[in-house]
């Protein structure tokens, strides 16, 4: 490396002191610099990620693909890779910049964000358990749809509204707390070092912004060794923050990770991992270790661990169409980066009566099914699969999607026992005489699984009004930090409005799945759970489907429109450019 660990540390600390006197517009324009750039780097960072996966490039051509800026599908084995790639990587992050300057512009004009016109409240819980009551009110914020992203075209129906907690019980009382979080949060100050994970290129991008927008720190951002190739990209495309000294971006070895680690000039430590690495960082070793051993780490640490991720069917009464799209939804969410998510869906839980069942289940394997098996890309992911399926993976380092109906949990255990980053999942059945009975055991079912990040349920529109309530009740107390109606919740992520962590509570000794939050530039304070929904059937054909004809295409087409809005248009004309592919995928 050309620059020692201490000089990084040095024009970092300083990039922070200088960051901390800037007002919200000058922050807000930052941002959008930062935006900017991303558009521009989104082609080459799109090209890596996906070299990064193995899969060839050799098939592209100077003119005909994506390194071109033309938004053309290279024409080989995997084209879902690049519309995922796309998506995840330089949509998502340019979104989330988006969101976050508007923010800031915001609250130099209002003190708060403009969503104050969008917060009801919420009583606390009054029946059920006394260990799922509310200890106090709640107030719900309305963060999705955003208009000026055009949300109320791409995402119709959907919304996403953010629970947190009000204990001085009024309106005023929370907005009150709000202004004054969004005034002392960003000007927390200090160096984080901010560990990324290797699975999806954006997520340690998306850290390090929050990190720097949110809570006004300055980034050392390690990357996963899997993303050494991304350096020189990322920090192309984070040009601005790097070169107001709020941003390093580095690959290295153990040694160095741990000497940053010690360095006094590192106040903050953001993991997003396993529990494994998480225990190593905070114990020093992988063992659980006794409750009252005391953590080798000195330093503050924020994370996010991962989940059991559940999926919910209501049993219930749906149309062709309603189950064929909640279907494809799930077999997408199980699919999507070869399940390498960690939110990708690992248990369905169904109920045995439920009269569509199987021809559910035959949906989501058909659909399974018909994708080629892709190549095993992450480390462990190969030994992970033949551990979990008890089979010999193929030696041509493909992988299919393993897809388990009507397991018995008691035989094997080891299913839901850990997140398996492999392609795998399972179904799960429940014996129920009612919607009431069925939710009730489906609730205790997913809060013994590992893992609090987030949940799917899906439910049908009709049925009898004590159904509709029982429904309510589950999304009210699921413990998940998000939890998602009819749709996958990793929409939640990438909409970068809704806040994503584990829910309340964890601790050193019990992570769970994770600690704090990210994704909160509304400087929402006391957040407790977001709920996001859908319509049961959604047009358009959401690109992120991997069997979507048009995917890459939609999503080249969706940050073309988010740049022109960065440079000050109001993006619609390339808006209006995507409906070729739209139709084309319906």
């Amino acid at each position: 490396m050309l620059d020692t660990l201490d000089s990084l540390l040095k024009r970092l600390v300083a990039g922070g002191l200088r960051h901390a006197g800037r007002e919200a517009p000058a922050r807000a324009a930052l941002a959008m610099d930062a935006a900017r750039c991303i558009a521009a780097c989104a082609s080459r960072w799109t090209e890596t990620a996906v070299a990064i996966k193995q899969t060839s490039l050799a098939t592209m051509t100077g003119s005909g693909c994506v390194g071109s800026g033309s938004g053309c599908a290279p024409g080989f084995r995997f084209p879902e890779i690049w519309a995922e790639e796309m998506a995840t990587g330089p949509l998502a992050t340019l979104r989330l910049l988006l969101v976050t300057a508007r923010a800031l512009q915001e609250v130099a004009a209002n003190r708060t964000s403009s969503h104050t016109a969008r917060l009801l409240l919420v009583s606390a819980l009054s029946s059920g358990p006394a260990s799922e009551k509310n200890s106090a009110p709640t107030v719900s914020v309305n963060v999705v749809p955003a208009r000026e992203l055009y949300d109320h075209v791409i995402f119709r129906g959907h919304s996403g509204a953010v629970r947190c907690d009000n204990p001085g019980g009024s309106r005023e009382a929370f907005v009150e707390a709000w202004q004054r979080e969004a005034v002392e949060r960003p000007a927390e100050g200090g160096v984080a070092l901010v560990l990324g994970a290797g699975n999806v290129s954006g997520l340690a991008p998306a850290d390090a912004i929050c990190q720097i927008f949110e809570h006004g720190r300055a980034v050392l951002l390690k990357l996963h060794p899997l993303h050494a190739p991304l350096v020189e990209i990322l920090s192309a495309a984070l040009e601005p923050l790097v070169a107001a000294g709020l941003l390093a971006i580095v690959v290295a070895d153990a040694g160095w990770a741990q000497a940053a680690l010690s360095a006094p000039l590192v106040t903050h430590v953001h993991l997003t991992g396993g529990q494994a690495a998480f225990k190593a960082l905070v114990w020093g070793s992988t063992d659980a270790g006794l409750p009252d051993r005391k953590p080798v780490l000195t330093k503050p640490i924020t994370c996010e661990l991962g989940n059991v991720t559940p999926w919910i069917i209501v049993p219930g009464r749906y149309t062709s169409a309603q189950l064929r799209c909640q279907a494809d939804t799930v077999a997408a969410s199980i699919a999507h980066n070869s399940s390498l998510n960690c939110i990708a869906t690992k248990v369905i839980i169904t109920c045995r009566s439920w009269r569509q069942r199987d021809e559910f289940l035959a949906r989501i394997t058909d659909r399974l099914q018909g994708l080629p098996p892709r190549p095993a890309w992450y480390p462990g992911s190969v030994a992970a699969w033949e551990t979990l399926t008890a089979q010999q993976a193929p030696e041509n380092g493909l992988l299919p999607v393993v897809f388990r109906t009507n397991l018995d949990p008691q035989a094997e255990p080891q299913w839901l026992a850990r997140e398996w980053f492999t392609p795998a999942a399972a179904e799960i059945t429940l014996e129920a005489d009612s919607v009431a009975g069925f939710v009730t055991q489906a609730a205790a079912f997913t809060h013994a699984l590992p893992g609090t990040l987030a949940a799917s349920v899906t439910a049908p529109d009709g049925g009898a009004v004590a159904d509709k309530q029982c429904v309510a009740m589950l999304l009210e107390r699921l413990h998940y930090g998000v939890v998602a109606l009819n749709c996958w919740s990793a929409l939640a992520y990438a909409w970068g409005s809704v806040p994503w962590g584990g829910f309340p509570g964890a601790t050193l000794n019990d992570p769970a799945s994770g600690i704090g939050t990210i994704h909160n530039p509304l400087l929402l304070p006391m957040v407790r759970q977001s709920i996001i929904r859908a319509p049961l059937v959604v047009w358009p054909k959401p690109p992120w489907f991997p069997w979507h004809p048009r995917g890459f295409q939609l999503a080249h087409g969706v940050v073309q429109m988010y740049a022109a809005i960065a440079n000050g248009s109001r993006g619609t004309a390339s808006l209006l450019r995507m409906l070729p592919d739209v139709l084309r995928g319906a």
